[in-house]
């Protein structure tokens, strides 16, 4: 009757350590697959990122959508989807690529990367901006609604990130931006001063100055705004606007015609 106990003690201890190896097992795969997830996020997006470096956008849509699919809760599937606004803004596709990046920044508030892409949306709207000049003026009312737009998102981002490293950037751009409002301004009251409305023109010439500082056209509308004043035997008026571009714009090329003006003014 002892026999068959000295055999049932081993057999009890082996199937202790089976189920201790079983159980030890189970609780390592878990570890093991997250790592595996993570490793193969990270080997996908870098794959991505070689074809978007190499500027091949169609393959690498492809690749960094797979990337966000597949490996969506992970850090990679989130860099992939803003790579897919980035893939947008490459290919020029300005409107979608402010949706992209906005619905990024929703989704992802607390991320790193939210700077930049809240400069990504004011660089797009400022992409929208047309190029061509050389516009009647019914239609640079109409296309500047880009440059406004462009105007309040670069406010925005240099009024709350003015200080990151898009900082210049964002500032350069919006210089730019209100030249090209400052010149539709000068633009339309050259067309007014064309049919002899004087006001409109002058009204037009001072939102140069007031609403479009800094871009680099004030002393061109100051010399305008004179001679307007001066063809209408306004003389005070006249000087005043001579002696304000001399005062703020000393560097300007406008500077030596509004000199000759002063000295006309005071031989009269």
């Amino acid at each position: 009757m002892l026999r068959p106990r000295l055999f049932a003690l081993p057999s009890i201890l082996s199937l202790a350590l089976l189920a201790s190896a079983v159980a030890s097992g189970c609780s390592a795969a878990p570890r093991r697959t997250t790592l595996n997830y993570s490793d193969r996020a990270r080997r996908e997006y870098e794959q991505a990122m070689t074809l978007f470096d190499a500027g091949e956008w169609t393959d690498a849509q492809e690749s960094m959508n797979r990337v966000k699919r597949e490996f969506g809760v992970s850090r990679w599937g989130w860099l992939a989807e803003l790579r897919l606004a980035d893939i947008d803004f490459r290919t020029e596709k300005y409107p979608e690529a402010v949706s992209s990046f906005r619905s990024w920044i929703r989704y992802h508030p607390t991320q790193p990367e939210v700077t930049y892409a809240r400069f990504m949306i004011a660089k797009s709207h400022f992409m929208q901006i047309p190029q061509d000049w050389l516009l009647v003026p019914s239609a640079w009312e109409r296309d500047l609604g880009t440059a406004l737009d462009a105007q309040d998102s670069l406010r925005a981002f240099l009024r709350d990130n003015g200080q990151s490293e898009y900082g210049a950037e964002a500032r350069r751009l919006l210089q730019q931006t209100r030249a090209v409002l400052a010149r539709g301004e000068i633009h339309v009251a050259e067309f007014y001063l064309a049919r002899g409305q004087h006001e409109a023109a002058v009204a037009r010439l001072r939102t140069v100055l007031e609403s479009f500082s800094g871009s680099g056209l004030e002393a061109q509308a100051l010399l305008k705004i004179g001679e307007v004043y001066l063809s209408q035997g306004r003389s005070r008026e006249a000087r005043e606007a001579f002696e304000s571009l001399i005062e703020n714009f000393a560097e300007s090329e406008y500077v030596p015609s509004a000199r000759r003006y002063l000295a006309h003014i005071r031989r009269s």
